[in-house]
């Protein structure tokens, strides 16, 4: 059975200001999301994990150093990187919203159509295409407990991805430092444990 711990990064300043953030806002925590990943770490026992897998932008890694505190080798991999909002990233949400209001569901997430409007914004599809591939590949681990720190989108991609979920609206975003479980059998199942938690990470 492969245990999978996908792990929201901290808060950042533009996540603060409610600007678009994704694979091309590379910025770093501040001292809101600093002390939340602190707070998630006295509730998680690296030493019980295998292996630690990142996506490369700085926000992701400085959460997973934090969690790791130096114990495993930090594994990053591209198929975790935030989507690409191409010209909308960095952007303000409410901007954005006043002049395309059709690309926000009424949670204020981007639906896939905003590609209609953001220049060089990644479909949707795409990745959900790079969540399916990393999950398969975890799969094949056998027996281990993983950690998995990403981004926003991507933590609602993986719930998407395992429940078949239709409409990605459907499913809210985790918060900041917000840790989902997912559980993989022998067989090849997927199963969700838990989604979103902050506390009582088991």
């Amino acid at each position: 059975m492969v245990e999978l711990y996908i792990v929201r990064h901290g808060e950042t300043d533009t996540n603060f200001e409610g600007r678009i953030n994704g694979m091309s806002t590379d910025k770093p925590l501040n001292a809101k999301g600093i002390e939340q990943v602190k707070e998630l770490k006295k509730n998680l026992d690296i030493n019980q994990f295998d292996e630690v897998y990142s996506s490369p932008l700085k926000r992701a890694m400085e959460t997973a150093q934090i969690l790791n505190d130096g114990v495993h080798e930090i594994k990053q991999d591209k198929r975790l990187y935030e989507a690409d909002y191409g010209s909308w990233d960095g952007l303000t949400e409410k901007e954005m919203r006043a002049k395309h209001p059709d690309a926000f569901d009424e949670n204020n997430y981007l639906l896939p159509n905003y590609t209609q409007y953001a220049k060089d914004g990644e479909e949707y599809d795409h990745v959900y295409q790079r969540v399916e591939e990393f999950m398969n590949d975890m799969a094949k681990k056998g027996d281990e407990k993983i950690m998995v720190v990403c981004h926003g989108f991507i933590s609602r991609s993986f719930l998407k991805v395992v429940t078949g979920a239709q409409n990605i609206s459907n499913i809210i975003q985790p918060k900041n430092a917000g840790v989902s479980k997912y559980t993989i059998s022998k067989s090849g199942n997927r199963y969700l444990n838990y989604y979103g938690r902050i506390k009582d990470v088991d």
